[in-house]
């Protein structure tokens, strides 16, 4: 079973949900994020330590709420996309509850956090790393100005285990 949603390249136009507000996440966010990131497998309680880690680390952090019930993030921070590289801005995750998945909210989410960072750095180039399979992130990521450059077993300490993650570049 994969945490993906489906391939359905036409499905987003129908269902574009604008109640839902997106905000940068706040201290009290915590349990919050870390039940979104449960979605992806696990407890919440397993995802308090990182999310916490999260709120106190990434430079840009956006959280989705429906009727004040978090149901996405996204967020950025400098990471070393190769070893001994210098770190480069990097897409630090995305993520939509599954039951409202395909209502633009990843689209927000990830068009939010590219604003946000091209305001402090506006020269620098974005990276996000995404798993191959996960074909509907990577056409978001190209309709908002993505370009491939590059698949590999590893990028940013990520393994794809039986797989091929996908580089993009935005600028």
């Amino acid at each position: 079973m994969s945490d993906f949603v489906d391939y359905e390249p036409d499905a987003y136009a129908a269902r574009s949900d604008e109640s839902v507000e997106i905000r940068p996440v706040e201290s009290g966010d915590v349990d919050g994020l870390a039940a979104v990131m449960a979605v992806r497998g696990g407890a919440v309680e397993e995802h308090h330590d990182r999310a916490l880690r999260l709120i106190e680390r990434l430079d840009v952090l956006l959280i989705a709420e429906k009727d004040g019930v978090p149901v996405g993030w996204c967020g950025i921070q400098k990471f070393s996309i190769h070893p001994d590289a210098e770190p480069e801005w990097l897409i630090a995750g995305l993520t939509v509850v599954p039951e409202l998945r395909r209502r633009g909210i990843a689209a927000r989410l990830l068009r939010g956090v590219l604003d946000a960072t091209a305001g402090s750095a506006p020269d620098e180039p974005i990276f996000s790393v995404i798993n191959a399979r996960n074909r509907a992130s990577i056409d978001l990521h190209q309709q908002l100005g993505f370009t491939e450059v590059g698949r590999a077993a590893t990028f940013a300490g990520i393994d794809f285990t039986g797989g091929v993650g996908v580089l993009l570049r935005y600028m």
